[in-house]
């Protein structure tokens, strides 16, 4: 997989979970900001199991409510783009 191909899906994927949180503003309901695992997983491109061994590495944010994992949709954007490598020049 390609770093561009990976890149569009993040802003694919970002720019729906936008317009549904920006749907639930004007609908009068609470937006969503935290992805469950499968979210999380299928928005990164890495399979769940690996999820879940970077939080038990806590090589990645998260968030625990009670028993419940979930992700922080802006904390993984700055993740991704903290741990993006640039192109030789």
């Amino acid at each position: 997989m390609n770093d561009a191909s990976a890149e569009g899906r993040r802003r694919r994927w970002a720019e729906n979970v936008s317009q549904t949180t920006a749907n639930d503003a004007n609908n009068g309901t609470i937006g969503r900001r935290l992805l469950n695992v499968g979210e999380a997983a299928q928005y990164l491109g890495v399979s769940v199991d690996t999820l879940h061994k970077w939080v038990q590495l806590r090589a990645i944010p998260h968030v625990k409510a009670g028993r419940a994992l979930r992700f922080d949709l802006v904390a993984l954007n700055r993740y991704i783009d903290e741990h993006t490598i640039g192109t030789i020049d």
